[in-house]
């Protein structure tokens, strides 16, 4: 249906790419969560589930409480992914 993809997470883009590369390889951890929880009928087929950990954050915020915009990173060619705390040494590799 879509050549391209865009994961958003509270109104933001955390992940953005060819459809193969977000789906084949997801960088994010919101993309590999949602990803992981998509239903499998085939048992032979099932994966580990990557559960949700922590706090769920709320999307509803204060005037001026705005969240900070993460600059996306160019992983791959035409794959890019909005940094996350503590994950600089995950993208380099």
């Amino acid at each position: 249906m879509s050549h391209r993809v865009a994961v958003l997470h509270l109104g933001q883009v955390v992940e953005l790419g060819e459809r193969r590369a977000v789906f084949d390889s997801p960088q994010h951890s919101y993309t590999r969560k949602l990803l992981s929880a998509v239903p499998v009928a085939d048992p032979a087929q099932r994966r580990e589930r990557t559960l949700l950990q922590g706090d769920i954050l709320s999307p509803i915020r204060k005037v001026g409480d705005e969240p900070e915009h993460l600059p996306l990173v160019q992983v791959a060619t035409g794959h890019f992914v909005a940094q996350e705390v503590g994950s600089a040494e995950r993208l380099a590799s």
